[in-house]
């Protein structure tokens, strides 16, 4: 890996595919040398994101959720972005949730809305 390096991955907006996500997120993580306890809060971060935008969200027809890693000497930023509509229905919870896993977080937009996940490095990955 690479200073800057950047993955991307699309995924249907389906309930079906978080898991895969999660194991995404959990590979990416444990490649730039993570502690298991980050790697658990990223992956956790990352599915409870899925889940929120697939539960408060109406997707445009054959939408995805696109998630995008970016990936720097100490840290990694994680970009959600899926083009629906907020369908009025907020969960506070999972948001308060997402907030204790990651060091910075954003929610921007109403279709379509992006969220965006920073997780700092206890190590730097690239020497």
């Amino acid at each position: 890996m690479r200073e800057g390096e950047c993955i991307k991955l699309s995924f249907p907006m389906n309930a079906a595919y978080v898991s895969s996500a999660r194991l995404t997120t959990s590979s990416i993580a444990k490649r730039m040398t993570f502690e298991i306890d980050e790697i658990e809060d990223i992956k956790t971060a990352v599915s409870e994101t899925c889940t929120y935008l697939l539960k408060t969200l109406t997707p445009a027809a054959d939408s995805n959720f696109d998630i995008m890693f970016m990936l720097y000497k100490d840290m990694m930023e994680i970009t959600l972005s899926v083009n629906a509509k907020p369908i009025g229905k907020e969960d506070k919870m999972s948001l308060m949730m997402i907030k204790a896993l990651v060091d910075d977080f954003k929610i921007t937009g109403k279709g379509p809305v992006v969220i965006t996940m920073v997780k700092r490095h206890k190590e730097s990955f690239f020497g």
